[in-house]
């Protein structure tokens, strides 16, 4: 059994270093309107040259470089957070519920080892090294590894609040359904 103490970190410390790169990570432009995300999303090598364009004009490069190296610290907290409450939630539940709660907790870490490679790549792009296959790489573990992490909280929500409540009416010993 997932004690709850372990979630509470892995929450606590999410949340601390999230607001800590968004904070620290104010890359926001006109150019740029979603800040670091921008250039994880860009498409090619054309939008990826504008971002870098214009975060070097705004002298936000430096910028740039320390919000990839401190996501490098909140890769872990958010995989292990989603990883652990998918778990939990799996145990808790039955049938194509506890599956998909164990499917979406190795989804939560392979969103984590994407975020390695995007970060890595966007570190390249950050030297002037990229081209068109980098650049599609980027976006392609970007948007995975959003989509990985969406469907994990689109599970952890709902299926979250019913084993919370069953826990609550029924204590330990509620029934798995």
């Amino acid at each position: 059994m997932i004690n709850i103490r372990i979630i509470l970190f892995f929450f606590i410390a999410t949340l601390g270093v999230f607001l800590l790169l968004r904070i620290q990570g104010r890359l926001e432009t006109k150019e740029t309107p979603l800040g670091i995300v921008s250039l994880e999303l860009a498409g090619t090598t054309t939008e990826v040259k504008n971002i870098l364009q214009t975060w070097e004009t705004e002298a936000m490069i430096g910028t740039a470089k320390n919000n990839i190296l401190l996501d490098f610290l909140f890769i872990p907290l958010y995989s292990l957070l989603f990883y652990t409450l998918c778990g939990s939630i799996s145990v808790r539940t039955r049938r194509i519920v506890a599956k998909m709660g164990v499917v979406l907790a190795f989804g939560a870490v392979i969103a984590g080892l994407f975020d390695v490679f995007e970060n890595i790549l966007m570190l390249l792009s950050l030297e002037d090294h990229y081209n068109d296959l980098t650049v599609l790489l980027t976006a392609f573990f970007a948007i995975t590894k959003f989509i990985l992490l969406g469907l994990a909280l689109l599970y952890v929500i709902p299926f979250g609040i019913v084993v919370i409540v069953r826990k609550l009416m029924y204590g330990d010993d509620y029934a798995r359904s």
